[in-house]
């Protein structure tokens, strides 16, 4: 019998669990929450239903979407404010998303677009413009997207200044 090595499907993998944290430094804020993100591209999670003897994936309705996007908004302008992000983080600055998650997504659609309101609601909090679809338009923005695959979903949220 030989020694075979077989590439894995879960390549950056973790295996234990994540914990919210939250930690600040002289120019860099980092937190992470355990936070639920979903493609956005594609219609969010898909639903089986069985009609007529076959099966059909339904979209997720607009007010499930919608209440899944208040609660990110939430979690995280919440993290952000009680490490007063604002006193520490000063533009320009780089701000770097971690989706942990079972599976990947397209690091070019589907990844940016799944933590679309994660990202508006941390740059609301950085430009302290409130108005829908402004915030994240700002010349000193840097954002790099990242993804791990992990058991369950997570996000962690690293803001420097540049």
């Amino acid at each position: 019998m030989s020694n075979i090595n077989v590439a894995t499907h879960h390549e950056n993998s973790i295996a234990s669990p994540l914990r919210a944290f939250s930690s600040k430094g002289e120019n860099w804020v980092e937190f992470g929450a355990p936070i639920f993100t979903a493609s956005e591209a594609n219609g969010g999670p898909k639903r089986a239903v069985k009609r007529s003897g076959r099966t059909v994936y339904k979209t997720e309705h607009w007010t499930a979407k919608h209440k899944r996007h208040k609660q990110q908004k939430l979690v995280v302008a919440l993290k952000l404010r009680m490490l007063r992000v604002r006193d520490v983080i000063e533009m320009p600055c780089r701000i770097t998303i971690t989706r942990y998650a079972p599976k990947k997504l397209d690091r070019f659609d589907n990844l940016p677009m799944s933590v679309k309101y994660i990202l508006d609601s941390i740059c609301e909090a950085i430009t302290g413009d409130y108005v829908p679809g402004r915030a994240d338009g700002h010349e000193g923005l840097e954002v790099i997207y990242d993804q791990v695959i992990s058991r369950e979903y997570f996000i962690k949220v690293r803001i420097e200044n540049i």
